[in-house]
């Protein structure tokens, strides 16, 4: 009698192992199917348009410059510090930062929901990164998903993408383009 109810126990643990493995697999899955493939635009309304105004602020909470956006080749990133899409993202820009000079790279961030969200986000992107003070300049720009890159040039916004670049066929794609630039 005792080896049979080890034995009904000893089942029923392996099939909650299962439950539990494929509940962790299926919930990673669906997550990361959420970082959709990016688009080639983000809204044609917004594109050859000024980029809008902004109350960015920095790390210190020192108010933005908007200038720093507005002169010069400028791609900006909006990002949080929660967004595993966003991780993947940074680790793809990285190299790209470094390599292009000529393209300045800023990240934009919501403030998040804890106080340290912006040393978060300091440490987890390679360029620079700006908050959005009141949530406002998000809610402009009609961003309701994350990550998403958008390409200025001397404060004209000229194409933007949403989604992270995850595959390699994205990721070859942002490149080409970023190479077509003089």
């Amino acid at each position: 009698m005792p080896k049979r109810w080890l034995s009904i126990a000893g089942v029923i643990f392996f099939l909650l192992v299962v439950f539990c493995a494929g509940f962790v697999f299926f919930y990673t899955r669906m997550q990361r199917s959420q970082a959709e493939a990016p688009s080639a635009q983000p809204s044609k309304s917004l594109i050859n348009k000024p980029f809008p105004h902004a109350r960015l602020v920095d790390i210190n909470a020192s108010t933005v410059n908007e200038q720093m956006l507005r002169t010069g080749r400028v791609v900006v990133v909006f990002v949080t510090t929660d967004c595993e899409a966003c991780a993947t993202e940074s680790k793809f820009l990285e190299p790209l930062v470094r390599r292009r000079s000529d393209v300045t790279f800023y990240g934009l961030v919501p403030f998040g929901p804890r106080p340290k969200s912006p040393a978060d986000a300091e440490k987890m992107f390679p360029f620079r990164i700006f908050f959005d003070q009141d949530n406002s300049f998000i809610a402009t720009m009609g961003i309701n998903r994350i990550p998403v890159k958008v390409f200025l040039e001397d404060g004209i916004i000229k194409k933007g993408w949403i989604g992270a670049a995850i595959t390699d066929k994205d990721q070859k794609s942002f490149i080409e383009w970023l190479d077509t630039l003089p």
